[in-house]
């Protein structure tokens, strides 16, 4: 395992390796949370959590909540950290009514009848007399309701609101989990107006216990008593007082059994409310309905250890408890771990973790496994080298062999910057950063001072991951191994931390050919795209060119049937079928195992329906853009289009003879022959070349007539691509050193230069004809080695271009910066153009 891989692994499982302690303080934020009681992760993939919280309404008659946030963060950090899969959490942030909807019907949509699953709510509630159902409060609603009458006003907010119990948990045990276990962190009072800084809307207590069967429901207070959003004497703490508790015990104890965490969490809750918020009277509550006959051991837990071989819950004091009864056994077991004579060799931090796991009862063997996981975290923090690794790593390791090292490197790293300092620091990391983008050549000793300010400027700011980006970019500009390596830990930890443009470009490396030190890892690119894609912040034409390469992966993977569901998420997002089109035409037909190009457009024809979508499909089929032209096809699309009304689609059917063929088809199959072997010598991989040059040609030697210009030539070349392709695969089963990378020319070097453009607005410039959305403006554009700059109406617009001539320019590329959407996406000689101002558009450069 690569030390990336160990890296990653080690902080998405929240850095657990810590010895159990008792929890001397509570956490006073989400980034302070970390497991260190026993629990055994790689139970819990059957583990599901829903998170949701409403931190910003958009009535200024009910209160902003911030702390729900970091409640929200803190959670899904303890849940993570307890072995529940990234892409189990599902975080639902400030949501409409509709939008919480939605997303309970797709975290639904997962779950099987071996999920256990968790809820967890943080915001405002509410509830009215003689009704047994909790209610969200959306942040669109409105609390200002007409009339005076009682009935009328309870009939509107209960419509206005989500109905905790019909709308989130029953469509949640249609799935038929396990398990359900709620923690509703949120006051339930009756709507009649108030504004204060707890988690209720109203003031009037109007309670019923919401008994709910097959479901364990945790309430941060009893009816009439609000949930405290803060301490009077802790200003500098970040979570709500219920879950600041919560949190804080399951870190010390994630196995403990559902009543005890009750028990413990309420005595704690209580006392701080009393003692530290001027006698505030908040007493959590604990419905249990669960069905017990679903469960091991006639217990429930969030989580389990293994104790001598089976998963447990604990008890209040943790695994102590168990492990007191049965000294005898786990003596035994202990002694016969067959560990002891591997734990030296291993530095997958993973495994590491799993044996600790499963000997946590065996104290001197944990001890040895600790060590060791210290030195293997060790290894990564002085590869990644900030002030914040080194932090991590003495915040779970304070007492390990390298905690005096680990010190001195975070007195050095952390040093506090001026104001001036940082501001100047962030300067030359992000001008250099900017100027890279652009393709711009920077001397060694500037690009090294430049990395040393992102390094100084991000030490700073830890959490700020665009700037650990923009350093690990620097990095790998210098095109050393050394740097790449740290470069690509730095992404990592971005990636991790839901930087999406930091897994993306792990996904970018790990699919490549020629990534540095890196070995082409396609599901290791998979998990990072998917990651990204699962991220709450990512942009849309990130998760569009996301989708794209998962798409491609898959189907490189033999995964048809997982790439058509990566298009069909694109089709559900794209707002025009145009881009979706033009990739379509760049999939070959008749790759074995492969997805076929009918797939897509069935999805982009089934959503459009268009008579002009029918027609370009079928022009792609006649044109041969698959490989070369089947005029059946073609014909059954132009019927489409002509059925839909589609003028043009007669004119093309009258052209297209009954025997099936057409007018210059057989030339443009040998044209898409010689551009799809053009696009094969484009490969930087060797072997790729060949493999993607047989493709060609067995493509075009299946369709062609016996008689077809360049057959003969082209079942020569084949012969020989094969040959070599053989001769290569002996070559390889034998290995040979490998050479030192040559340095290759960028992928769209070809389209360097400058070009003449013209770019205008199609919707008849629905806000302003006459000035910012004309339909045509003229200006030229600059490419050099991917990337696009020109100047148009007052703002210089830059963005990418791809190896196969696509531009992608988003609104963070205009300077000065636009207030609404923008994007430039698609062929450079026919993209797509749209603007929130001045709506759809088109962009086309003189190729």
């Amino acid at each position: 395992m690569t030390a990336i891989r160990t890296l990653a692994l080690a902080m998405l499982l929240a850095l657990s390796a810590v010895p159990a302690m008792a929890q001397k303080v509570l956490f006073k934020n989400f980034s302070e949370v970390t497991v260190t009681g026993a629990v055994s992760r790689e139970l819990s993939q059957d583990n599901y959590a829903l998170i949701m919280y409403n931190s910003q309404y958009e009535h200024e008659g009910i209160s902003d909540l911030p702390v729900t946030e970091n409640d929200a963060k803190a959670v899904r950090k303890l849940l993570e950290g307890m072995g529940y899969p990234s892409g189990n959490i599902t975080l639902v942030e400030n949501a409409s009514k509709s939008a919480a909807k939605n997303a309970v019907y797709e975290f639904a949509g997962k779950l099987t009848s071996d999920s256990s699953v968790v809820i967890y709510y943080s915001g405002h509630g509410i509830s009215f007399p003689s009704d047994n159902n909790n209610y969200i409060v959306p942040v669109d609603l409105d609390p200002v309701v007409p009339g005076s009458a009682r009935e009328l006003k309870e009939r509107i907010f209960k419509d206005r609101s989500l109905n905790f119990n019909e709308e989130v948990l029953e469509v949640i045990k249609f799935a038929g989990p396990k398990g359900v276990v709620v923690f509703y962190d949120a006051c339930r009072n009756s709507p009649l107006g108030g504004d204060d800084s707890t988690k209720s809307v109203g003031s009037a207590a109007s309670f019923v216990p919401a008994k709910i069967q097959g479901t364990a429901m945790f309430y941060s207070a009893r009816p009439g008593q609000t949930s405290l959003a803060s301490l009077n004497s802790e200003k500098d703490a970040n979570l709500s007082v219920y879950t600041r508790v919560l949190v804080s015990k399951l870190a010390e104890n994630p196995t403990m059994r559902l009543s005890d965490l009750h028990a413990v969490v309420q005595s704690e809750v209580s006392q701080l409310a009393r003692e530290k918020a001027g006698g505030h009277r908040q007493h959590p509550v604990f419905e249990d309905e669960l069905d017990y006959s679903r469960s091991d051991h006639n217990e429930f837990c969030l989580s389990t250890v293994v104790v001598n071989g089976a998963p447990r819950c604990t008890g209040r004091e943790g695994l102590q408890q168990i492990s007191a009864s049965s000294s005898e056994a786990s003596a035994a077991f202990c002694e016969a771990a067959p560990i002891r004579g591997t734990l030296s060799g291993i530095t997958d931090l993973a495994q590491l973790r799993r044996e600790r796991d499963t000997y946590f009862q065996c104290a001197a063997l944990r001890g040895a496994i600790d060590a060791r996981i210290a030195t293997v975290n060790w290894d990564s923090t002085v590869a990644t080298d900030s002030c914040n690794a080194y932090r991590t790593y003495l915040r779970n390791f304070p007492s390990s062999a390298h905690a005096a090292k680990a010190q001195e490197k975070e007195a050095e790293l952390c040093k506090v910057l001026s104001p001036a300092e940082l501001a100047h620091h962030i300067g030359v990391c992000e001008s250099v950063y900017r100027n890279i983008t652009f393709g711009t050549q920077i001397p060694e000793n500037d690009l090294t001072r430049a990395t040393e300010s992102c390094k100084a400027a991000s030490n700073a700011r830890p959490t700020d991951y665009e700037l650990g980006f923009k350093r690990a970019e620097l990095l790998l500009a210098t095109g050393r191994d050394s740097d790449w390596q740290q470069a690509v830990e730095l992404l990592s930890s971005a990636a991790i931390s839901d930087y999406p443009k930091a897994a993306i470009r792990l996904g970018d490396y790990y699919s490549a050919d020629d990534a540095g030190f890196l070995t082409r890892d396609l599901n290791q690119a998979l998990t990072w795209y998917e990651r990204a894609t699962k991220m709450q912040n990512i942009s849309a034409p990130d998760m569009v060119k996301s989708l794209y390469n998962i798409a491609s992966l898959y189907d490189e993977l033999g995964s048809a049937h997982l790439a058509t569901d990566a298009y069909r998420r694109i089709v559900q997002i794209e707002r025009n079928p145009r881009d979706l089109l033009d990739h379509a035409r760049t999939i070959p037909e008749g790759r074995q195992g492969r997805m076929p190009p009918d797939d897509l457009y069935d999805l982009v024809f089934n959503k459009w329906n268009e008579g002009q979508v029918a027609f370009q499909i079928g022009e792609a089929w006649e044109e041969g853009a698959h490989g070369v032209p089947n005029v059946k096809k073609a014909q059954q699309w132009y019927e489409r289009a002509k059925n839909l009304n589609y003028g043009p689609a007669d004119a093309k059917l009258s052209t297209v003879s009954s025997s099936g063929t057409s007018l210059g088809s057989t030339s443009a199959a040998y044209d898409t022959l010689l551009g799809c072997l053009d696009d094969a010598e484009r490969q930087l991989s060797p072997r790729r070349r060949l493999e993607e040059s047989e493709s060609c040609l067995t493509s075009y030697l299946g369709r062609a007539s016996m008689s077809a210009p360049g057959r003969a030539d082209a079942e020569e070349y084949l012969t020989e691509v094969q040959a070599e392709l053989a001769a290569y695969g002996a070559t390889n089963s034998s290995p040979t050193p490998t050479p030192t990378p040559v340095p290759q020319a960028h992928p769209a070097a070809r389209f360097n230069g400058s070009w003449s453009g013209w770019r205008g607005y199609t919707d008849g410039g629905r806000r302003s004809p006459n000035k910012e959305c004309l339909g045509r403006y003229n200006f030229t554009a600059e490419i050099n080695n991917g990337t696009i700059r020109f100047w148009s109406d007052g703002r210089t617009f830059s963005g990418s271009v791809d190896s196969n001539g696509f531009v992608r320019i988003d609104r963070s590329g205009l300077s000065p910066s636009s207030k609404t959407a923008f994007s430039i996406e698609g062929p450079l000689n026919n993209a797509r153009m749209y603007s929130g101002y001045c709506g759809n558009g088109y962009f086309k450069l003189q190729l």
